[in-house]
């Protein structure tokens, strides 16, 4: 959104992803489907799964498991 306040955005994507949530219906998978949806967002030059679960959940990455 051009222009629009990042507060804003963030307060959406929260009401977002927590609707998403209720339809999980499991409090477990909730944080998960979170940094799979907030991956993408993230200001990292490379998008696939190794680098954005480094920038999303760095205490669960082990680039060497």
């Amino acid at each position: 959104m051009v222009g629009g306040s990042s507060e804003g955005s963030e307060a959406r994507f929260a009401a977002y992803i927590e609707a998403l949530g209720a339809v999980l219906g499991h409090a477990d998978r909730q944080e998960p489907m979170h940094d799979y949806c907030l991956g993408p967002l993230m200001p990292i030059e490379r998008k696939s799964v190794e680098p954005m679960a480094a920038v999303t959940a760095p205490w669960a990455f082990n680039p060497r498991a």
